[in-house]
């Protein structure tokens, strides 16, 4: 078989062949067939009664490990499917096919693509009978969205690893870390209690940063892209609530500690003031910090974006404000609970996915201001308690000025407040509370001076 022929320039013929060849490796190579079962699926052959003899061979690996004809058969006759793929002689034909298992990398990759084009081609018509359906544009396009991200593109690589090959990358990067002396291995916070306690933002980690309204969550947020910009790391920041204007207004304002009042009504603003916001807009035109401030985006339309970001501006961290404001392609959950709950699964999966972490802002429900104790617990996540288990970290901004003086302006000058940075829950390390300060003027978070 020439394998130098397209997967899209095959015939049915040859596609059968090649379909043939594939199966007959897997019941006369051990070696090979361990890879087979694991990479491909039934679906995967374009013959019925093909994808019907793959499985039976999985079947048979499972229950005895060794693969025969005579086993394959028993099997099939078993299941009374022996009729069904052709009988005895079509299997002989088939177990015919089997010469040598060299090259069966490329016989797998040849059988997925034919696979992928099918999938792909069925999808086209489906989409062109919505079209001829009259179904709304909009819902054409989600639906269409959905439907080709579903079809996987690379052919499933067995995850299992040996812990021998494992234990030789945990001590290298244990070497590397005591060589260069320092314990950020991930996306730095920019805090260093915190940065000691998480070893910086990892990558495919889903992190919650959950508060009240007006706690600073999103000025907490800004400071993290900015802190991280600040380690030549590219940062994509959805917002869905505040327009892109007013995101770069609060970072020039916690850049160049201008009062953020002055910089909304342009009052108050001195030479030595004008000077601060030209020396920060500089600094923050150098920032690879990506901002898509679209409203009302739906998960698929992120990971769409977040896709096409990493590749265009070379991504290194995500943070969304915030979860409650993502929304579902799907119409069809019973409750928001169960929404929420499906869109923390997805984002989660989009970080391990593309290899980064993701911060998600989240609020908290009312329960908490009708507690004599408002510090903040998971279980006051809103809308899902999916939340909690999705996540890797779930963090928490507390300050127990809010609740002092609720009345007080959220950017009157002057004012500082100490704040808790909570860390609730931490899959991979330790949890517990470090201390910022907020200036409430700036909209900017500080370390405390150790004492």
């Amino acid at each position: 078989m020439n394998l130098e022929t397209s997967s899209e320039q095959f015939n049915n013929k040859t596609l059968v062949d090649l379909e043939k060849t594939v199966l007959s490796i897997a019941v006369h190579s051990p070696k090979a067939c361990f890879e087979i079962l694991t990479q491909l699926n039934k679906d995967d052959f374009f013959l019925k009664e093909h994808g019907i003899i793959f499985q039976t061979i999985n079947d048979v690996s499972q229950e005895s490990r060794i693969i025969t004809l005579t086993k394959l058969i028993e099997k099939l006759e078993t299941t009374k499917k022996l009729d069904e793929v052709g009988g005895i002689e079509y299997i002989s034909n088939i177990s015919g096919y089997y010469i040598t298992d060299e090259g069966f990398e490329d016989y797998i990759d040849l059988v997925f693509k034919s696979s992928i084009g099918r999938k792909l081609d069925k999808e086209l018509d489906y989409i062109k009978k919505l079209r001829e359906n009259k179904v709304p544009i909009d819902e054409v396009f989600l639906e269409t969205q959905q439907r080709i991200l579903d079809i996987k593109t690379d052919v499933h690589k067995d995850e299992a690893t040996e812990v021998k090959e494992i234990i030789v990358d945990v001590i290298k990067k244990l070497e590397d870390l005591e060589k260069n002396q320092e314990i950020i291995n991930g996306v730095p916070s920019g805090y260093s209690e915190l940065d000691q306690m998480t070893s910086g933002w990892q990558k495919g980690d889903f992190i919650i940063l959950a508060a009240r309204p007006s706690m600073g969550k999103t000025a907490f947020a800004l400071n993290l892209a900015i802190n991280a910009s600040e380690y030549n790391k590219g940062v994509a920041f959805f917002s869905l609530e505040m327009p892109k204007e007013q995101l770069v207004q609060r970072i020039l304002s916690a850049t160049s500690k201008v009062d953020s009042n002055s910089l909304r009504n342009a009052k108050g603003l001195t030479p030595e003031t004008w000077k601060r916001i030209f020396a920060s807009g500089e600094s923050i035109a150098n920032m690879n910090i990506v901002i898509d401030d679209s409203p009302g985006l739906n998960v698929l339309q992120l990971q769409s974006k977040l896709r096409k970001m990493k590749r265009d501006f070379k991504i290194d961290i995500c943070i969304i404000d915030y979860l409650q404001l993502v929304s579902s392609i799907s119409s069809r959950f019973e409750s928001r609970q169960n929404e929420v709950a499906a869109i923390s699964r997805q984002l989660k999966k989009i970080a391990r996915e593309l290899d980064m972490p993701i911060i998600c802002l989240s609020q908290l429900s009312r329960r908490v201001e009708s507690r004599e104790q408002k510090i903040p617990l998971m279980s006051d996540l809103r809308d899902s308690g999916a939340i909690e288990q999705d996540a890797d970290i779930i963090m928490f901004l507390y300050r127990d000025a809010y609740y002092e003086n609720k009345n007080a302006n959220f950017d009157s000058a002057g004012t500082t407040d100490e704040t808790d940075v909570i860390i609730s829950k931490h899959r991979n390390g330790p949890t517990g509370t470090i201390k910022v300060n907020f200036m409430r003027n700036y909209g900017k978070f500080q370390e405390q001076s150790k004492k």
